[in-house]
């Protein structure tokens, strides 16, 4: 019996560590979100269209940011 109330245990104690977790990694993708948006801000991008924006970042990434600054010519 006492293995199996040590098992119950761990398993609840994992899962009060992924709910941590979980509310840890928001927190810091929100901080993420507000550096990103900051840096996005800096170089003037609030001009751009957000949708175009976003198809821009996901093609880069897709194919590698620095091929990306290569075929835009762009220098690091």
């Amino acid at each position: 019996m006492a293995r199996s109330r040590n098992a119950r245990t761990a398993l609840n104690r994992l899962r009060e560590q992924r709910a941590a977790l979980d509310a840890r990694e928001a927190q810091l993708r929100e901080e993420a979100a507000q550096e990103l948006g900051r840096m996005l801000l800096d170089c003037g991008a609030e001009t751009l269209e957000a949708a175009k924006l976003k198809k821009l970042v996901k093609q880069a990434s897709a194919m590698g940011i620095d091929a990306a600054l290569e075929r835009l010519g762009a220098s690091g």
